[in-house]
């Protein structure tokens, strides 16, 4: 881990990702306890306050060991600030300078093209402050429009991982796509 830096917020215009705290456990519990929000994540709807406050600690002690770094998106103005999504990098292999990537935002916002300006801040992290060489994600091979956006931000097809997540107790294919410090 020589010469990294750890981001506790970046932003591009009106668009920031924050470090994920404990005031983020009901956003989290009401974003993710929808079916269909949580159609394609691998972690499932959440089933209580409880079960949100102790997924935000466990970002936290991960992002205290440099294993995982999740993020709020939120979208600022002069007047206010509203929390769209979450974005994280996580399963860090520091020897291999490698992560995977995942986000998720609320439907509402949607085709904005919030999702490929986040990806792009998440590189932005991955590359230029945590000094990895490739980041990578997994996503649901039905899961066509996160897939579209990643390959729209310049990820490569790598091939299908079978059986790869458990989606409400099935197994379910993923579509590896990567990206590279230029």
């Amino acid at each position: 881990m020589v010469n990294i830096e750890v981001i506790d917020e970046i932003n591009e215009g009106n668009l920031f990702l924050r470090k994920v705290s404990k005031d983020d456990i009901s956003f989290f519990y009401n974003s993710l306890t929808n079916k269909e929000m949580t159609n394609f994540l691998s972690l499932g709807p959440l089933r209580s306050l409880e079960h949100s406050r102790r997924l935000i600690k466990n970002y936290l002690k991960s992002w205290d060991n440099y294993l995982q770094f999740n993020y709020v998106i939120e979208l600022r103005d002069d007047k206010s600030k509203s929390r769209i999504g979450s974005a994280s990098l996580w399963n860090i292999s520091w020897f291999h300078n490698r992560s995977g990537v995942g986000i998720w935002i609320l439907p509402e916002y949607w085709e904005k093209g919030l999702g490929k300006r986040v990806i792009q801040l998440a590189k932005n992290i991955a590359f230029n402050h945590l000094n990895l060489n490739r980041i990578e994600a997994h996503i649901a091979v039905k899961n066509e429009r996160s897939i579209k956006m990643f390959k729209n931000s310049n990820f490569e097809e790598e091939g299908i991982l079978r059986k790869y997540l458990n989606i409400d107790g099935k197994f379910r294919n993923a579509l590896i796509l990567a990206c590279f410090k230029i």
